[in-house]
């Protein structure tokens, strides 16, 4: 990106953060926020290609980032599906690193993505899960360095974004789907059993949990979930992967299990895109 790029994409972004705060619709005192909505008034309202968003936070009027991609050939007539692959390092451009293949896969077969922030930028981010990343020689400890509240945020701005980019765009609702990468994968699993109604398949690639207490049956019947690791992952157990895949297809979750050949931590998921596109066009919500 150019200088003169990076400027122009600066003013755009100050220019759609002073709109959208001009027209947010305040609560009452003591009442729930109401949620945040598309801003026809915002300089790139409805634009496609890859681009810098920001909307405001309900009830706390901070200017939270997100990334979307959205495919040249969309028309406001045309109900497209959308992947949230969720952030999980400190930048909402983990998702597009090496080849940005999750971005030439969307726009050759047509899909919306989005990466939230999930509210802070901070290391670790779980969306409010509860359930450890199954590592050696100790699971991690789900959102640590966050507070409870930031933790509840960072869900709430998934939700958040996924309804922006859905009322904006008129996204196909049976076909949203949602991915993690390492702690996110946990994040992907929590949100994909606390809202089984909105997606419908879960990709996680490097995440598997420590599943004692995970409560497979909601997804059973109601979402797919595709298991992916790489062969060269030096972070965490390629088997705790294999068992997680294995438990779900046990409590009869329509599961898809994948070694990525050559796959790292980072990029066997991005490497593996095709695949997982692959994956997702076969499910729908009914």
């Amino acid at each position: 990106m150019t200088a003169q790029s990076k400027l122009m994409m600066a003013l755009l972004v100050m220019a759609s953060a002073m709109a959208t705060a001009a027209q947010a619709p305040q609560g009452g005192r003591g009442a729930a926020p109401p949620p945040p909505e598309p801003n026809p008034a915002a300089p790139l309202y409805r634009h496609t290609g890859e681009q810098y968003r920001i909307y405001n936070f309900p009830g706390t009027g901070e200017s939270i980032p997100y990334r979307l991609f959205v495919p040249t050939s969309w028309t406001p007539d045309r109900k497209l599906p959308m992947l949230v692959t969720l952030r999980a390092g400190n930048t909402v451009d983990g998702p597009y690193r090496a080849g940005n293949d999750l971005v030439k896969q969307a726009a050759q077969r047509g899909y919306i993505v989005v990466t939230p922030m999930g509210y802070r930028g901070l290391s670790q981010p779980y969306y409010g899960s509860r359930y450890p990343i199954a590592r050696v020689p100790a699971p991690s400890v789900p959102a640590a360095g966050w507070t409870p509240q930031e933790d509840e945020r960072a869900e709430q701005d998934v939700l958040h974004v996924m309804n922006l980019v859905t009322k904006e765009y008129n996204v196909d609702t049976s076909r949203v789907y949602l991915h993690g990468q390492n702690p996110s994968g946990s994040g992907a699993l929590h949100l994909a059993v606390k809202y089984p109604e909105r997606f419908a398949a879960v990709v996680v690639s490097s995440g598997p949990i420590v599943f004692d207490n995970y409560p497979f049956d909601r997804l059973k019947g109601n979402v797919a979930l595709m298991v992916i690791h790489g062969d060269q992952d030096t972070s965490n157990p390629i088997e705790a992967s294999q068992r997680m895949a294995a438990a779900a297809k046990a409590a009869g979750v329509e599961t898809v299990y994948a070694t990525v050949p050559g796959g790292t931590h980072l990029e066997a998921y991005l490497t593996y895109a095709s695949q997982i596109f692959d994956f997702l066009g076969q499910h729908r919500r009914k």
